[in-house]
């Protein structure tokens, strides 16, 4: 049988360093991932500015010569 802690209710569970270890690990790779896709987000981002800027999607349109004759 169960021994009586005295405490009634419920009583938190104390936390064991096997538990913190994981959360700490679980917040790393939380980290971890983050940085990795705002890296991805910034590159996508960036080479598509760079293809519009270079007019690779939208043609330019060619200038217009108008010859200049003297009188």
């Amino acid at each position: 049988m169960t021994e009586l802690s005295g405490n009634p209710g419920f009583v938190p569970r104390a936390e064991t360093t096997l538990s913190k270890r994981r959360a700490l690990a679980l917040e790393l790779v939380a980290t971890v991932a983050l940085t990795v896709s705002l890296v991805v987000a910034a590159t996508a981002v960036s080479l598509g500015n760079k293809s519009l800027n270079r007019g690779g999607v939208i043609p330019q349109p060619a200038p217009i010569a108008v010859p200049v004759l003297p009188r």
